[in-house]
């Protein structure tokens, strides 16, 4: 697989508000500030004692948590609370976040030192580190992920698995070599529901596939300003929540979860279509989009979340499978359409959030995460004999052990990156789209382009600007 190159203007493109600022505590410059607080690190790579990949000697895996504020809280503490785990170390940029949000984890998290930088607690305690989780903004996923392979250290990154589309082909390209074990955290994968409907599919159940529509009445966009000024509270790091993202000045806006309303850090497909559009992709294998598009009813600003959009992808056929077209209805007010086969007067929890896989025959029909999975019509679902079990089934108690476990050499990590990376492509794309609504846009996997719109194709949502080794980030 090829990279994408870096976009030399892509720092033109940035609102007027983004250029580098002096911070307004210290009054030291970003670059200063970060290459002071990573002086050990200057040359690229920390001369960390790594441990091979690999279970600790006790049997146990040591993870590190970084990003543990939100739902990365909920993880650090199930992993605290496994017998095979220990949770070794905290991090958060944000500490009273950290510790309000995690307060009713003591009896698993208390006592376990929080960082703030997750190069400086390599630098300190790396040697004790197997694995990382990150939790964080998924702006920061990337780096985070990065920095753990390129020193052997297994990885779980949450969903969305990053925000642009060379992020999602590096990482996969790095899990390849690397050798560690790694999930991203969409944990339906994992599920009995989304192992069925590969079974389906795969045995010819409901026929031929062409169609499949995915819906979601949640999208975190929103139409307001992020507040200007304000304080940076002196318990977060500004500088270590951005990153890689370019810099920009501090907003009360973009804190405690609200940085998902806004382009800079977040889209508007991954977080839902991580849960929502996997069964269909793991069942239906499509393989790269051939295009992707995106019809939105409003328009807005540059650089503004759509609110309501569909955005249609369309793949090639795959040796006995027909080319298939995925839609998917993304907002509160959209409306969607009623999916072929099911019965008048059956509305199902699906229609809130959800898919369908149209087949020739008949449809299946799914929901988020651990929602089951049905056919429909419902005399559809009665008469059809279960297939063999040929989808694998996870071996650990959860989508977190399914990892665990695989570290130890005892299961198989289902979300695995070389399965999420090119899916999170294709999301990703749809992001593009969204940015670039009414033009259907072409895509050449091969070389990571979008051959017929030089606009899109430098999107932000393509990729990051060059790395900033200097900053040493990964």
């Amino acid at each position: 697989m090829k990279t994408l190159p870096q976009d030399p203007g892509y720092e033109s493109r940035l609102p007027a508000n983004a250029a580098p600022r002096q911070d307004s505590q210290t009054g030291m410059g970003r670059r200063g500030f970060l290459k002071g607080t990573v002086a050990a690190s200057a040359a690229g790579v920390a001369p960390f004692n790594i441990l091979k990949a690999g279970p600790s000697p006790n049997s146990k895996v040591n993870i590190a948590c970084v990003g543990v504020g939100g739902m990365g809280g909920n993880d650090a503490n199930a992993l605290a609370a496994a017998d095979n785990v220990n949770v070794v170390a905290l991090c958060d940029v944000h500490e009273s976040w950290h510790r309000k949000k995690s307060a009713r984890y003591k009896e698993n998290l208390g006592g376990i030192k929080l960082w703030k930088d997750y190069r400086v607690m390599f630098d300190k305690i790396g040697k004790d580190i197997d694995a990382i989780y990150t939790g964080t903004p998924e702006h920061v996923h990337y780096a985070v992920c990065m920095f753990g392979m390129k020193r052997g250290k297994h990885v779980f990154a949450q969903k969305p698995l990053c925000r642009t589309v060379n992020e999602a082909r590096i990482l996969t390209e790095e899990a390849g070599k690397s050798r560690v074990v790694t999930q991203m955290g969409n944990q339906g994968h994992s599920t009995e529901a989304t192992a069925v409907v590969r079974d389906w599919v795969q045995g010819g159940c409901i026929g031929k596939v062409r169609k499949v529509i995915g819906y979601s009445r949640k999208n975190y966009c929103t139409l307001a300003e992020p507040a200007a000024g304000g304080e940076i509270p002196e318990d977060l790091e500004w500088d270590l929540f951005l990153n890689r993202a370019e810099a920009i000045p501090f907003s009360p806006s973009y804190i405690n979860r609200e940085w998902i309303r806004y382009s800079h850090f977040s889209g508007i497909v991954g977080d839902m279509g991580s849960h929502l559009l996997d069964p269909a992709c793991y069942a239906l294998d499509p393989g790269p989009p051939l295009s992707v598009m995106a019809e939105l009813p409003e328009t807005y600003p540059p650089g503004w979340l759509a609110r309501p959009a569909v955005i249609p992808w369309e793949f090639a056929a795959r040796g006995e499978m027909p080319p298939v077209t995925m839609k998917y209805y993304l907002g509160p007010d959209i409306p969607y359409p009623r999916p072929e086969h099911l019965e008048e007067g059956r509305d199902t929890w699906f229609m809130k959030s959800g898919s369908a896989l149209i087949g020739e025959e008949s449809s299946i029909m799914t929901g988020e995460s651990f929602n089951p999975a049905r056919i429909f019509p419902e005399a559809a679902m009665k008469a059809t004999r279960k297939p063999p079990k040929a989808a694998y089934r996870r071996k650990g108690s959860s989508h977190l052990q399914n990892w665990v476990r695989a570290i130890q050499g005892e299961d198989k990590a289902m979300s695995s990156f070389d399965v999420m990376g090119p899916f999170s492509e294709m999301l990703l794309l749809g992001d593009v789209a969204a940015m670039n609504p009414g033009r259907k846009l072409q895509w050449d996997h091969e070389n990571m382009r979008i051959t017929n719109d030089e606009e899109a194709d430098k999107c932000a949502y393509m990729r990051r600007p060059a790395p900033r080794d200097d900053m040493n980030w990964t």
